[in-house]
């Protein structure tokens, strides 16, 4: 923990504050570049949270100021839930009658709540992000709560991988499970209408706040860092991979039912069965790669899909470097991964979910496919075979981590400036 420094009168305070930071994914990544830009403008900048794992980091030399507080959200019984709850909205309100932040950033909606209480009575304001739809996580049930009741169809019924992952009435749970997230949506509820901001990144979540939380979202995006559009490759990943010339299809994820790899191994399947010399290169770990690798397996009579395991941040733009198709079938209304190969100009098949800006409608890297394995496949052929002869370049400095903690940055101190 890091002793906190009394900053000048003259000199802001902002606090960033997560439940937790153990994984390595954009959420972790925006709030890290968030947290570097905030220091470098001159404020003195804390990142808060319960619990902190050193591969959050992704191996850069972030100059931030991590401060771990409390304790490891508990996963025992509701009993001991409830004790650390309360055990860390009271740490972390100490934390920031300490550090008597202007303004402080939450990383979701769910670490508003701690917020909610933590900051009652301080007059600290907080804004939050909303990094994705609530309908992505299967085993929250607050969707079917009373208070969303009203929108829940109309959400659901919005987006292909809502109707395809959640079903349209709650599993069947107990009443203490049943009271439990009642409670917990309409804490959620309230906490969201005590943010002075709130940020997501498409059009489709800001409309899913507006109906769920009846909150004004503002949209902002950021996906790479700005000098990544000249990068050069460091090492020829094709040639340690041993391709020997074969075109190179890449899929980076969490191995996770939502990132739709399995759907993605079987449009490969049908893919290389009308087009040769390619392979389906799959990078990233989770909960499903044993699963996963023996659906590969059982379809791959070519040994031509490759798990290679994860993917270090200081390979990673020499994989997409080396590609001749990005693929990303993901349940995602916006995804960092995606945008990342068009900063090399790489060709990109992403799912109808995927929300593409007015500026990117006629980007000749971007293909669209259904979220189905006979569409995937035959849009990645399509890519495959399609020469872009694209004449104009897309201004893509939008989404570059500069400009989006500009954006933020813009937003906040228009509001500090408001208030003061």
């Amino acid at each position: 923990m890091s002793a906190h420094i009394k900053r000048p009168p003259e000199k802001k305070g902002v606090v960033l504050f997560s439940g937790m930071l153990l994984g390595v994914g954009g959420a972790e990544r925006l709030l890290l570049e968030e947290a570097d830009y905030f220091r470098g403008m001159g404020f003195d900048t804390h990142v808060v949270t319960f619990d902190f794992r050193e591969q959050v980091l992704f191996n850069q030399n972030y100059q931030v100021n991590i401060e771990q507080v409390g304790r490891k959200p508990s996963q025992g019984n509701l009993l001991s839930k409830v004790k650390t709850a309360a055990i860390n909205i009271v740490s972390l309100r100490r934390k920031l009658r300490q550090i008597r932040p202007d303004i402080i950033i939450s990383s979701s909606a769910q670490a508003c709540v701690y917020l909610y209480f933590a900051t009652l009575f301080t007059g600290f304001p907080y804004v939050t992000y909303v990094h994705g739809s609530i309908f992505w996580f299967h085993t929250d049930l607050m969707k079917y709560s009373r208070i969303h009741r009203q929108v829940f169809d109309e959400i659901r019924d919005s987006v292909p991988g809502h109707r395809e992952f959640i079903p349209p009435k709650r599993p069947k749970v107990g009443w203490l499970s049943r009271v439990v997230n009642e409670i917990a949506a309409v804490t959620v509820y309230h906490a969201m209408q005590r943010a002075r901001k709130v940020f997501v990144h498409s059009e489709q979540m800001k409309w899913e706040v507006g109906k769920l939380y009846g909150k004004e979202a503002v949209v902002v995006k950021g996906a790479f860092p700005g000098d990544i559009t000249s990068y050069e490759p460091k090492q020829d990943i094709k040639a340690r991979l041993g391709l020997n010339g074969q075109r190179m299809i890449l899929n980076i994820n969490r191995l996770e039912a939502r990132k739709r790899v399995d759907m993605l191994i079987r449009a490969y399947k049908k893919l290389s069965d009308r087009v040769g010399n390619t392979i389906l290169i799959i990078g990233g770990v989770g909960e499903d790669e044993e699963k996963l690798k023996s659906l590969a397996a059982q379809l791959d009579d070519r040994d031509s899909i490759r798990f290679v395991g994860y993917i270090r941040e200081e390979e990673l733009w020499d994989y997409i470097a080396a590609c001749d198709l990005f693929v990303h079938p993901n349940w995602a209304d916006y995804a960092i991964a995606a945008y990342e190969p068009l900063a090399l100009q790489k060709k990109v098949v992403w799912s109808t979910e995927m929300e593409i800006d007015e500026h990117l409608a006629d980007n000749g890297y971007i293909f669209v496919a259904q979220p189905t394995a006979d569409d995937f496949a035959r849009v990645m052929e399509e890519a495959l075979t399609t020469e872009v002869t694209q004449t104009r370049t897309d201004d893509l400095s939008v989404y570059t981590w500069d400009n989006f903690c500009k954006r933020i940055f813009t937003e906040i101190q228009t509001y500090l400036d408001r208030r003061n």
